[in-house]
């Protein structure tokens, strides 16, 4: 059975084909977006970019591109692995299946056809790119959880129970909910143990969940409409280190806002009560998790925590890839680009 070190010395040799600086600064300062093709064309994406300009153009391109790469990528690392190891990196890469679901969903919901709703995930876990377009094309929330279900998928439980609910009043927020709670559940689940594997995954669960109650809380806290206890209650996410359900009650109330903030910090939360820009908060929050996470590539050498870090600094790089993408297409100046990039 392949263990960590085995697994790492492949990521290792994965992690040499991550873009350096240079050729970050280069991408940058293309001059035009055909500029940004040409010298994208000669990184490691430009098999993926070259079979993409076959079946369209712009940025569907390059978005396709950058999808199939990390797909491809996160494919790779998985079958890698077996038996717990790859039970641990198929619950990582679950957080990435989550958020294409809701992606699908809210499409969905909205009535956004295929196309529009591809354009917003990124595949990558168990729902590959043909996953998705069968789950984007199906005409309606019922018809996707029959799909899921047939794939054998882990969420494919908790949609079916949180669609009973939804199809009553279509609160697709409620439904959002249930999903992210089973996903923290099955996480946790997953991980449970005192191994040093698990106590990684679970740590950066743990993590995933404190800074979305802490957001979750900061906006019930300011919304123009303030929810009683018990409606506010329905949107916390059990499974966190730190924010425990007293504190997100405390944090999401004006009147003990300051309470919670000065326990927090007793607790360890890495920032403090934020300012009136609640979108840099999220911004900094967001940054301070994929740090942290992208450091673990240099820890444990012989732990999950090189697959870890790797993940992070790959998903960084195609997150600012298509940023810098759409930056060449509009003309938008370096400088305030770099300023939105995830990590530099």
């Amino acid at each position: 059975m392949p263990d960590f070190a085995y697994i790492n010395a492949r990521v290792r040799a994965m992690r040499s084909r991550l873009l350096d600086a240079g050729q970050i600064e280069e991408l940058l300062g293309a001059p035009s977006f055909d500029a940004f093709l040409v010298a994208l064309n000669a990184t490691p994406y430009g098999r993926e970019l070259q079979e993409a300009l076959t079946r369209t153009r712009g940025l569907a391109a390059v978005d396709e591109a950058l999808a199939r790469n990390f797909s491809a990528t996160t494919q790779k690392i998985r079958s890698f692995g077996d038996g717990k190891p790859r039970a641990l990196i198929e619950a990582l890469l679950l957080r990435w299946d989550l958020a294409n679901l809701r992606a699908v969903l809210r499409g969905k919901h909205t009535g956004r056809a295929e196309e529009e709703i591809m354009e917003s995930v990124l595949p990558a876990g168990l729902l590959t790119e043909v996953s998705l377009r069968e789950l984007a094309r199906q005409p309606d929330l019922p018809a996707v959880a029959g799909v899921l279900e047939a794939l054998e998928h882990p969420l494919a439980l908790p949609l079916a129970e949180g669609l009973r609910d939804y199809l009553q009043g279509h609160d697709l927020l409620r439904l959002e909910m249930h999903l992210g709670r089973y996903y923290a559940a099955h996480v946790l689940r997953v991980a449970r143990g005192g191994g040093h594997n698990e106590t990684v995954v679970r740590g950066l669960v743990q993590a995933e969940i404190d800074i979305l109650n802490v957001k979750t809380a900061v906006k019930l806290g300011r919304a123009e409409e303030l929810l009683d206890a018990d409606a506010r209650r329905r949107f916390f996410i059990d499974g966190g280190a730190i924010v425990t359900e007293d504190l997100f009650l405390l944090l999401s109330a004006s009147e003990t806002a300051q309470q919670a903030w000065r326990a927090l910090g007793a607790r360890g939360f890495p920032l403090g009560e934020p300012g009136e820009d609640l979108t840099a908060f999220e911004q900094q929050l967001d940054r301070l998790l994929a740090r942290s996470t992208a450091r673990l590539y240099m820890a444990d050498p012989l732990g999950i925590d090189i697959v870890v870090g790797y993940l992070t600094l790959k998903y960084n790089e195609v997150v600012n890839l298509r940023l810098i993408a759409r930056s060449r297409m509009l003309g938008i100046p370096r400088d305030l680009v770099r300023r939105e990039m995830l990590l530099v």
